[in-house]
């Protein structure tokens, strides 16, 4: 059986969405995969021009007569990009699709082209509901994968949270909605305590270490998690936070080392920046905590990796979280500061409860597994066939 995978953009990257993609694509068996891909002008010229784009190019220094003029320019440059980019893609995808393969648009927001093309046989991957159910985006662009959603012939979602979603704000029908949980590898993530890596921090051994895995888009609270790394100081003083990941937003670095300064935690974070599939499960092993605390998330991959590598974790109990950790974490409200605090702070030292969180984490990821959800994907594509 051939599908015709249509993927958007190319990336060399691995998190998230296309971390889902690769794991499913490589234990799936008896299909051929049709790829039909472009090169982005928007990613091309960030990558020539990455000065322009990094984030000391910040309101700071931007200021002409009280408008931010970098920030305005890059963003509608963007926006003419994009929409360069979107016209093409829909080109080439009406060219290279096969009109006999089932059309596997692998993310929401490729949803558009269903408004553009007259495509049969059609499934979409929908991770969540962002921009539309939490951020309020009612753009033009926006509007367009709403429409698109509601033509395909079925939705593949990663969660009975993100499902729900869909049913509310999309209006479709959760009949045709499945849900193809994330998973983790196991002969990757696993436990091997190992600290070595934090030798290159200069990081002593015997401190504690807390991971942060993600964004610093405003809905991952990472200002919250410093606030409340702030307060734990108090009680750990020799405590360290890690954070693993890019911005992904224009000045949002910016503004965390804004609030870094002002808590004199400068000595205490360190920025890692994106690590590499295959070397991301030292650093679950070598800390002591991952805090994860999204307010909105599809599905949540961090909780669980970090428990499958005997790392525990500390979440929001918000969306689909407690839908990814069941009892095998602690979930807090993402906003309140001293609970967070007080419960790292537990989790840090009382051994009993560390163990007890380690061992059901441990449990908890046995559960969430590639091969079943390879085995899920191609009975999806022989039903829509």
């Amino acid at each position: 059986m051939e599908i015709d995978y249509i993927n958007g953009a190319k990336t060399d990257e691995i998190f998230g969405m296309s971390k889902y993609q690769l794991e499913i694509n490589h234990r799936i068996r008896y299909v051929k995969l049709n790829l039909i891909q472009y090169e982005s002008f928007t990613r091309s010229i960030q990558r020539k021009y990455n000065s322009i784009f990094n984030e000391k190019h910040s309101s700071k220094g931007s200021k002409s007569n009280g408008h931010f003029k970098i920030p305005f320019l890059i963003n509608f440059g963007k926006s003419i990009f994009n929409f360069i980019d979107r016209y093409r893609y829909a080109n080439i995808v009406k060219n290279s699709i096969n009109k006999d393969n089932v059309k596997h648009i692998t993310s929401q927001e490729l949803a558009y082209l269903l408004k553009y093309l007259e495509l049969d046989k059609t499934v979409i991957t929908c991770y969540d509901l962002i921009p539309w159910a939490y951020e309020n985006n009612r753009s033009s662009f926006w509007k367009t994968n709403i429409m698109g959603l509601k033509k395909a012939d079925m939705i593949i979602t990663v969660s009975e949270f993100s499902k729900n979603e869909i049913i509310k704000y999309v209006g479709y029908s959760g009949e045709e909605i499945k849900v193809i949980y994330p998973a983790v590898d196991h002969s990757l993530y696993y436990p091997n305590r190992n600290k070595d890596i934090l030798s290159g921090l200069d990081i002593p051994l015997n401190y504690k270490t807390i991971l942060y895995v993600g964004s610093e888009e405003p809905r991952q609270n990472l200002s919250t998690l410093l606030k409340s790394f702030y307060e734990l100081k108090k009680n750990l003083p020799e405590a360290k936070l890690l954070k693993i990941g890019n911005p992904h937003v224009y000045g949002a670095r910016e503004n965390i080392l804004k609030l870094i300064k002002k808590l004199k935690l400068q000595n205490d974070v360190y920025f890692v920046g994106y690590v590499e599939e295959k070397e991301l499960p030292k650093w679950y092993n070598a800390s002591d905590l991952l805090v994860y605390p999204c307010s909105y998330a599809g599905f949540g991959l961090p909780p669980l990796e970090a428990m499958a590598c005997g790392t525990p974790v500390i979440t929001s109990n918000t969306t689909s979280l407690p839908e990814v950790v069941g009892m095998a974490g602690i979930m807090v409200d993402p906003y309140e500061v001293d609970l967070m605090a007080d419960k790292m702070y537990e989790t840090l030292t009382n051994q009993v409860l560390n163990k007890n969180i380690v061992k059901k984490g441990l449990e908890r990821a046995k559960t969430f597994n590639w091969d079943k959800a390879a085995r899920e994907m191609r009975k999806l594509y022989v039903d829509i066939n």
